[in-house]
């Protein structure tokens, strides 16, 4: 029995949003129909992605940073939302693709990190890093004096994680990630507290007076105005943590160029010390 004849395409288009549903719903029905070991086991290799998509015209290049971002992305970078004034988010993040081979660019950010913020690794991995705020006593006096204004705002995060992924011989897609999570606790609990304060000086009034309802005034004064700053201090914190993050993608992507002063003592360590 001969096949039945291909309808004609349509010509009606689709949005964004709505070509990726598709492209979604017809890579789940392509390989639900593979009857290969791989997509019985719901899991494909990077070479069974990469000819399923040279067959629906899709770049490998795309394809390999795509593979590249996915295994990158670390534990804690979650998708960053706008609604992180009530505190429902812990977590800020911020990836890119730099030129440079992983290993390089790993040792590179880990330098970076020691420098600038202050961040000693504590579980290293060929393709990550974790890493918290350096405890040592230098490193908190560092810290507190802040002489170079740096902020150090990635040491209010509990740990700081780097992942890198290679995208092709050239390039390296790398994603930060840092969990505020210790920072956000000690805002609610500052607010927790003035609200205990408030009610205990509230508590005269209700009980030597004939107007109890002034117990309530103190609490609702003093949480109010708590909650109002703790908003915007985590705002202004996951910004300030956002922004740190970034920067250190720009050292990456744009190393600084060395100063005239450090080029001459360069130029005069090759001439004068013997070659290795």
């Amino acid at each position: 029995m001969s096949n039945s004849p291909t309808p004609p395409p349509d010509d009606r288009t689709l949005d964004r949003t709505a070509l990726e549903r598709v492209l979604a719903r017809a890579m789940e029905l392509h390989v639900r129909g593979d009857d290969s070991v791989e997509a019985r086991a719901d899991q494909l290799s990077e070479s069974r992605v990469l000819e399923i998509a040279r067959e629906v015209g899709i770049a490998p290049e795309s394809v390999r940073q795509a593979i590249a971002e996915e295994r990158a992305r670390a534990p804690l970078s979650v998708a960053q939302r706008e609604s992180d004034a009530q505190l429902n988010d812990p977590t800020v993040s911020a990836a890119r693709v730099v030129p440079g081979a992983p290993a390089d660019l790993l040792g590179r950010l880990e330098a970076l990190l020691a420098r600038e913020e202050s961040l000693g690794v504590i579980r290293r991995y060929p393709d990550r890093l974790v890493l918290e705020p350096k405890r040592g006593v230098i490193d908190q006096i560092a810290r507190a004096v802040d002489f170079g204004g740096k902020g150090y705002y990635l040491t209010r995060a509990t740990e700081v994680v780097v992942s890198v992924g290679g995208v092709d011989a050239r390039r390296t897609h790398v994603a930060l990630a840092a969990d505020l999570s210790r920072a956000r606790k000690s805002y609610t609990v500052t607010t927790a507290v003035l609200v205990v304060i408030g009610a205990l000086v509230g508590l005269p009034a209700a009980i030597l007076t004939v107007l109890p309802w002034l117990a309530v005034v103190p609490p609702l004064v003093l949480g109010g105005i708590s909650w109002v700053w703790t908003r915007s201090a985590w705002r202004a914190l996951r910004r300030q943590a956002v922004v740190s993050l970034e920067r250190l993608l720009d050292r990456l992507e744009f190393p600084d160029k060395p100063s005239p002063g450090q080029q001459l003592i360069d130029g005069l360590t090759r001439s004068l010390l013997p070659p290795k």
